[in-house]
């Protein structure tokens, strides 16, 4: 009996070896099929124009291919951020094989030349430059050597005032942070370095009253003061 009892465990442990082996290469098979399906086989770009969007998608043609659970969020991201003309951007997977970008780009405010070469800048607060592409409007232009944060700061002033931001057409950054702006009927606007606020409200006033009349500057640099000049 006792042979008869090893062989019994034998075929125990022989069962037992067949069903961890074929569950394995059940397992293996598997889990190829399943990272066949989960592998990127599209990336959508919206949200630009299609050239930026074409541009924007080469730029992602690494993750064809990859397993959409172990794509990184951060190098994507990294990716957006370093391309100054988005404002913001969403990324979501579509499972089992599709990435999805959209993109919202920066609003425009006006250009400025650095190197003799046209930029412009953006309401993300960066410099951007297209490359040579052509936007369809006309902005207006920043002469000076300006830091970003002093123009976002007069932005700041004029849409916190009745002013018509679109009334402007050029401006004047000093060295003594001190800015001119040039109106759309040639007028020049002279800014003072304080009470900036009260300035453009009295600018505001004087452009809805048409008081500058044939006047080419008005100056309001001078506390409590208004200087009509041709000059």
């Amino acid at each position: 009996m006792m042979p008869q009892s090893i062989g019994r465990k034998y075929n125990i442990f022989f069962y037992i070896f067949i069903f961890i082996f074929l569950s394995t290469i059940n397992n293996i098979s598997w889990n190829n099929k399943l990272d066949s399906i989960l592998k990127i086989k599209k990336v959508e770009v919206t949200g630009l124009d299609n050239d930026l969007n074409q541009k924007i998608k080469k730029k992602f043609d690494y993750l064809i291919g990859k397993n959409i659970f172990y794509i990184s969020q951060n190098h994507i991201k990294k990716i957006l951020n370093n391309i100054n003309y988005i404002e913001n951007y969403k990324v979501s997977k579509f499972f089992p094989s599709k990435v999805k970008v959209d993109l919202y780009s920066t609003k425009i405010l006006a250009t400025t030349y650095k190197k003799n070469k046209k930029i412009y800048i953006g309401s993300n607060r960066k410099f951007i430059d297209f490359n040579g592409k052509k936007l369809e409007r006309n902005y207006p232009i920043i002469f000076g050597n300006f830091p970003i944060d002093e123009f976002f700061n007069l932005i700041n002033f004029i849409e916190k005032s009745n002013f018509d931001i679109e009334e402007i057409k050029e401006y004047y950054y000093f060295p003594s942070k001190r800015w001119d702006v040039k109106l759309n009927n040639e007028v020049i606007a002279k800014l003072p370095n304080e009470n900036i606020s009260n300035s453009i409200d009295l600018l505001s006033k004087i452009v809805k009253e048409n008081i500058s009349k044939d006047n080419k500057v008005i100056d309001l640099r001078v506390p409590n003061q208004i200087i009509f000049s041709n000059e």
